[in-house]
């Protein structure tokens, strides 16, 4: 693979703990690379691979709040205080995102509207090519293992086949999404608390049950993970981070602790601040973890362009330096 295993000297001792940061974009590149290069490789993804085709929490706090307000009806209650609501209605954005008064009006809206205003706002339609952001796994050796934590089922509509993606937050219902009529259901939602339909076991934004990980999706995870091979990558995931420092997916985060812990893989962690959860994963596996200052999008953007430059490129390792030289035109 153009030598990509060069970088496997920097984890000649695993139990030395050190979090490698590469100070400018060549680095980071190569280590992302060099990853994306290998066979058998297993990828965490979160919210950061989607940006800016689906937009961060707080745009999509700020979206719901404009979408009620359009439909102009809301409960007269008081809601409890639950988990969805502290994620997709915090406090203080009730009177940051609107006047006074509708603020107090928005007390009572069903949690039921917010998981389908939250829904409608992370779908996006299947455009016949895909955005960068997921066409550059066509240039990862097949068939690699997509977990992906975003529940807008983007990932697997665009890679499986070839790769193999799971969603072990589920995914959004986008045949109801998509029918004429739906904004009629969002309305019923908004008035009387209408749920949307949850086959696929959709996971809203909040703490994770102790049992998620029972799902198939994580039986499968440890079956791949088991198996030899070089890097686990882990793209634009905080593990849902919060601002008191906790994180809402600890049982995904312990499950992987655990699976890492028993079958070693480079880890290599991409993010415009990878720092939180490199060291999350330094503190668990006492192991060396690359940290990579990328932003997902102008990355992928780069390395798709320089595969359509260099179609005869064996990987994206091989064509590090224009990805670099890309990336920084585009990020100036």
């Amino acid at each position: 693979m153009c030598g990509y295993n060069c970088y496997q000297r920097q984890f000649d001792n695993p139990m030395e703990t050190h979090r490698d940061i590469p100070t400018n974009t060549l680095d980071n590149v190569l280590l992302a690379a060099a990853a994306l290069s290998s066979s058998n490789l297993f990828v965490v993804s979160g919210a950061g691979l989607a940006i800016p085709v689906i937009p961060p929490m707080d745009v999509i706090v700020r979206l719901g709040i404009s979408a009620y307000h359009q439909i102009g009806s809301y409960p007269a209650r008081q809601a409890p205080q639950t988990e969805i609501r502290e994620r997709l209605l915090p406090p203080r954005s009730l009177f940051d995102h609107a006047e006074r008064w509708k603020g107090f009006l928005l007390c009572g809206v069903y949690d039921e509207a917010l998981a389908a205003f939250f829904q409608r706002h992370i779908y996006r339609p299947i455009e016949e090519s895909a955005p960068a952001n997921y066409r550059i796994f066509n240039f990862v050796p097949p068939p690699a293992v997509l977990f992906d934590f975003n529940t807008d089922a983007l990932l697997a509509n665009y890679c499986e086949p070839p790769h193999i993606v799971l969603n072990p937050h589920g995914a959004i219902e986008r045949r109801i999404i998509e029918h004429p009529e739906f904004e009629q259901f969002l309305r019923a939602a908004a008035e009387f608390g209408l749920a949307l339909p949850n086959s696929s076991g959709l996971w809203l934004p909040g703490p994770e049950l102790k049992t998620i990980t029972r799902r198939n999706e994580y039986k499968f995870a440890t079956e791949r993970l088991s198996r030899p091979a070089e890097f686990l990558l882990l793209i634009g995931y905080s593990f849902g981070r919060q601002p008191n420092g906790n994180i809402d997916d600890d049982e995904s985060f312990e499950f992987l602790g655990e699976l890492l812990k028993r079958f070693h893989r480079q880890i290599v962690v991409v993010d415009p601040c990878p720092e939180h959860v490199s060291g999350l994963f330094e503190d668990r596996l006492r192991q060396r973890i690359c940290a990579c200052k990328l932003y997902w999008n102008h990355f992928a953007e780069a390395g798709c362009l320089a595969m359509a430059e260099t179609p005869d490129a064996p990987n994206l390792f091989c064509l590090s330096r224009r990805i670099a030289q890309v990336y920084d035109e585009r990020t100036r």
